[in-house]
């Protein structure tokens, strides 16, 4: 890519594992910062170890730490230290997502750093935050998501609570953080000082959770879920195709009457069941069962095709490799084929903030574990024969796996 990316020349110490912290990391990668990510000797990221694996490589590192450099180091070690002290002068940001507190017992924490770079902007990615009961625990994206009420959200009202099917509590709070840390950079470029940032998985979905605490503050109870149907606006969710299912939004008056019209339901219209939006709620499920009549003996792309004639919202509910193999994918740049390294080529999608209009390349796959070890020190100013010595102590390492 010829234009230059809006992130070149800013470097972030990443200390992250896992998920949310390497998506935060990977953000910032994606827009041209180098972000040397710090991995323990001898294993590295524990999501290397993460199935599934191909070629002896988790991919779900591989997903999560494109265009990143990995250097494989000892921080238990002085001279480890010594070296992150080193990284800290040239960083503008630094991003860990340990358990509370862990940091700063490896003497890495905000307060060491920031008196060696004051300008630093220090993001703490943790499960539960810096202070509460629950700090001190670990925590995981399913984990996040029982504690905030989010899994409790979902599903059938007579049935469990329900995860996301993917790891949407890891990667909401990976952009909270990247949000968090651009806002940062701007107040630390005005006032020439950077800050602490303290971030928690469990804040992050109950905020993900705000019209359950709309229900809540309007009625002094929460109705826990809602399967497949808006809580507040019907018609407004998925009905059963004939070989599939179909999103359907009809959100105010007009388009509930034009939807009517579309589906050969006008006397839906005119009965005093559904006569506004009030009304329909109160009588949702006999709503949607007069819906479904319809909607069962149509294709998906006929409930499409009918409705968006009449300006309704209406889509196909696309199965994954539907989506991922289609026109609108394919035509708009969606995915790019990588070379991965001990992979070979991988298909992965781009990053979707795009300016003006310019797809933001995949410069490299993810690192091998101290892939870059060599190329970052010297880049710090260590002589060969210092280099030498740090591996020979095994307090840096090349494992390359």
């Amino acid at each position: 890519m010829s234009k230059k990316l809006p992130l070149e020349g800013l470097k972030v110490l990443d200390f992250t594992i896992a998920l949310a912290g390497p998506f935060t990391a990977w953000q910032l990668a994606d827009m041209g910062a180098e972000v040397w990510k710090v991995e323990r000797y001898g294993s590295g990221d524990q999501c290397r170890a993460w199935d599934p694996f191909l070629n002896d490589l988790g991919t779900m590192f591989v997903s999560y730490n494109k265009n990143k450099k990995s250097i494989e180091m000892n921080l238990a070690a002085p001279e480890g230290k010594a070296v992150i002290y080193e990284m800290a002068k040239k960083a503008d940001v630094v991003i860990e997502n340990f358990k509370s507190g862990s940091i700063d017992r490896l003497g890495l924490g905000y307060e060491k750093l920031s008196e060696i770079n004051p300008k630093l902007v220090f993001i703490s990615l943790s499960g539960f935050g810096a202070s509460g009961p629950l700090m001190k625990y670990p925590c995981y994206d399913a984990i996040a998501e029982a504690r905030s009420g989010f899994a409790a959200c979902n599903g059938e009202l007579e049935g469990p609570p329900m995860k996301a099917g993917n790891c949407i509590g890891d990667t909401i709070s990976g952009l909270y953080g990247l949000n968090a840390v651009l806002m940062a950079l701007v107040e630390a470029q005005n006032t020439g000082k950077g800050c602490r940032i303290d971030m928690s998985m469990m804040d992050v979905g109950m905020q993900a959770c705000e019209e359950t605490i709309i229900d809540y503050s309007l009625h002094g109870d929460a109705q826990a879920r809602f399967g497949d149907h808006d809580r507040f606006t019907a018609p407004y969710g998925m009905f059963e195709a004939r070989d599939g299912w179909a999103v359907i939004i009809a959100d105010s008056e007009e388009r509930w009457r034009a939807m009517c019209g579309a589906l050969g339901l006008e006397a839906l219209a005119e009965d005093p069941r559904f006569v506004d939006n009030a009304a329909r709620i109160a009588n949702k499920d006999a709503l949607v069962e007069q819906i479904t009549a319809v909607t069962r003996t149509l294709k998906r792309s006929e409930i499409e095709e009918k409705l968006l004639a009449v300006g309704v919202p209406a889509s196909a509910v696309l199965t994954f490799i539907e989506a991922y193999t289609s026109d609108h994918a394919n035509q708009t740049g969606l995915t790019q084929l990588v070379d991965q390294e001990k992979i070979g080529l991988m298909r992965f999608y781009s990053n979707p903030i795009r300016f003006d209009n310019q797809l933001t390349e995949i410069r490299r796959g993810c690192p091998l574990l101290g892939e870059d070890t060599r190329e970052i020190l010297e880049g710090l100013g260590y002589s060969a024969e210092e280099i030498n010595k740090l591996y020979e102590d095994k307090v840096v390492g090349s494992s390359m796996i």
